[in-house]
């Protein structure tokens, strides 16, 4: 019978929300919103600057990001699909790379007494996955003045993710020891296995007989039996054996098999090939030839590799136990995670942006700032494994200090310190068996506690300001984020009944994080013209571009930008 199909919801349509208010509100903030005194050329970095009293600094930086490769553990760079890629998918014994699936792993003693291996390979074959994510990001940023010293602001993030899935199973056939069971779809299968299977007892029958008959008799039909009569009854009991075990693999008329079979042609198919002729022959040496054909007739339905819509069924069917969305492209957009905060100035000696348009050397600024971000993205969902987020759907603090410099006139320094402490959380996640897990069946999808590692970062962005239109900046920023701790232990028992116990502290692998990204970007300001009243709209608008240059445990991210900033 086929197997039964995912019928979950469509990829286009389980993640997507609506957020068509926000140009609305947008719009009438900027109508509403009173008049700007001047202000110099910042740029898209942070810094130490609030916005001047009564002064409403409203930003829209929509951003371009795109990665295909990561930075492993290790800190080398590997493609982002290795993590979906294995060369024994389901392998469930030492030699073979991969963790098990369900019904693979229950299948190896009756496969030991088909092949006459004492550990047969198992394996579905080789996958390899191609993996690339782009995400354009969307950011309305909201900065307040409300006194000279204290500014309030506000970031909301609309992140559109669009991941593209290439999978790759069993190219070239090689390497694939098992496949879907022929005979769960096709009665003719089963059928051939029913001859093989009558064909082996009735041999067995008619060695049983004869050693009855035979006993203590000169009959010279009985030579051959009489001169082994332990090697003849050893055979009687191995064929018993492998007609009980091929009638529970391959299945019958009358008994179902199991989900997979061997595959023509592999290491495991001619193992049990050469298993079935040797019993043929031992049968011929006892018995002699048959009246016709051969004691053992025919072999079994052997299973072809699986092919792209058969890893659909392996995950997305309910036979196999994961249940989950098949591979493939996926998009998906909804609100980021909403960050709102205050900013206080604790020193300025850059001198008022009205009457100072550029600062003196050794001028400095002081500021720290408190921000709570929202759990308002949306998580990734458990059972696709290739789904990014738009968040991580959970609140914490962070802490910033700002501290600008000027080396001179028209060179200055911004160096951020952030600290962000993460709050304690509980989600739903599907729980690995090991790390090698790659596609944890359906009963590991369970709530866990989590407590995300907390985060360091520490920036610094150099600016060159030529005159009062332009400015050229840099950026480095090095983030280090801690293990993230995962808590929960769960008996549960798999789809072919096997118990498990799950960990989900398995979750921790990996999370740590180490980060060098570089960046780079060019501003052209009207804000000092619009006080001169030599141009209409006090605006900055700035091309960015950052690169993720090495770290861990991180993707290899690329970003371009603009960055719109309009003063009213």
């Amino acid at each position: 019978m086929p197997l039964p199909k995912y019928n979950g919801p469509k990829p286009s349509t389980m993640h997507e929300r609506s957020f068509r208010g926000l140009p609305i509100v947008v719009a009438v903030l900027v109508s509403v919103a009173p008049a700007l005194h001047a202000q110099r050329v910042t740029g898209p970095w942070e810094d130490a600057t609030i916005a001047p009293r009564g002064t409403l600094r409203i930003g829209i930086s929509p951003r371009w990001e795109q990665w295909e490769e990561r930075h492993d553990a290790s800190g080398n760079r590997e493609p982002l699909g290795a993590a979906l890629s294995t060369d024994g998918l389901g392998g469930s014994l030492p030699f073979v790379f991969g963790a098990p699936v369900p019904f693979v792993a229950g299948m190896a003693p009756a496969l030991s007494v088909l092949s006459g291996l004492p550990s047969p390979p198992l394996s579905l074959g080789a996958l390899q996955t191609t993996l690339d994510v782009t995400q354009v990001q969307t950011q309305i940023s909201l900065d307040y003045g409300l006194t000279s010293r204290i500014g309030l602001q506000a970031l909301i993030p609309y992140v559109k993710n669009r991941v593209h899935v290439r999978p790759i199973l069993n190219q070239g056939a090689i390497g694939a020891t098992l496949g879907f069971n022929p005979a769960l779809s096709f009665t003719g299968a089963r059928q051939q296995n029913g001859l093989v299977v009558t064909s082996i007892s009735s041999a067995a029958t008619r060695l049983s007989g004869e050693l009855a008959r035979c006993l203590g008799s000169q009959d010279p039909t009985c030579t051959a039996i009489n001169a082994d009569r332990s090697g003849a009854t050893a055979l009687v009991q191995l064929a018993g054996q492998v007609s009980g075990a091929l009638t529970s693999v391959y299945g019958t008329a009358t008994a179902a098999g199991t989900l997979y079979a061997p595959v023509a042609g592999s290491t495991l198919h001619s193992a049990i090939d050469g298993r079935l002729t040797s019993l043929n022959t031992q049968f011929r040496a006892f018995l002699g030839a048959p009246a016709t054909g051969e004691w053992i007739n025919g072999r079994p339905v052997a299973a072809v590799p699986l092919a792209a819509a058969d890893l659909d069924e392996l995950l997305g069917g309910d036979a196999a136990g994961i249940m989950a969305r098949p591979l493939g492209d996926y998009e998906h957009s909804h609100v980021g995670d909403i960050e709102v905060g205050a900013k206080f100035l604790l020193l300025d000696t850059f001198g008022p942006p009205a009457i100072s348009p550029l600062p003196t050397r050794g001028a400095m600024r002081l500021a720290v700032a408190g921000v709570y971000r929202l759990g308002t993205g949306q998580l990734d969902l458990p059972n696709d494994f290739t789904d990014v987020g738009t968040g991580d759907r959970q609140a914490d603090l962070e802490l910033r200090g700002l501290f600008d410099f000027a080396f001179g006139p028209r060179l200055w320094m911004s160096s951020v310190f952030r600290l962000a402490v993460q709050r304690p959380d509980r989600l739903v996640r599907r729980i690995p068996s090991s790390v090698a897990d790659l596609f944890p069946e359906a009963v590991s999808e369970l709530q866990v506690s989590r407590d995300l590692g907390d985060a360091m970062e520490l920036e610094f962005a150099p600016r060159y300001v030529p005159n009062d239109e332009f400015s050229i900046s840099a950026r480095y920023r090095f983030r280090s984020k801690g293990l993230d701790s995962y808590q929960g232990t769960f008996p549960v028992n798999s789809a072919d009944g096997t118990p498990l116990t799950l960990d989900a502290s398995v979750l921790e692998v990996g999370t740590e994080q180490k980060e060098h990204q570089f960046g780079f970007a060019v501003t052209y300001s009207t804000v000092r013209a619009n006080s001169r009243g030599s141009a209409k709209w006090p605006l900055e608008i700035s091309l960015l571009h950052t690169q993720v240059m090495s770290g861990s445990g991180i993707p290899r991210i690329q970003m371009n930008g603009l960055a719109l900033r309009l003063y009213r």
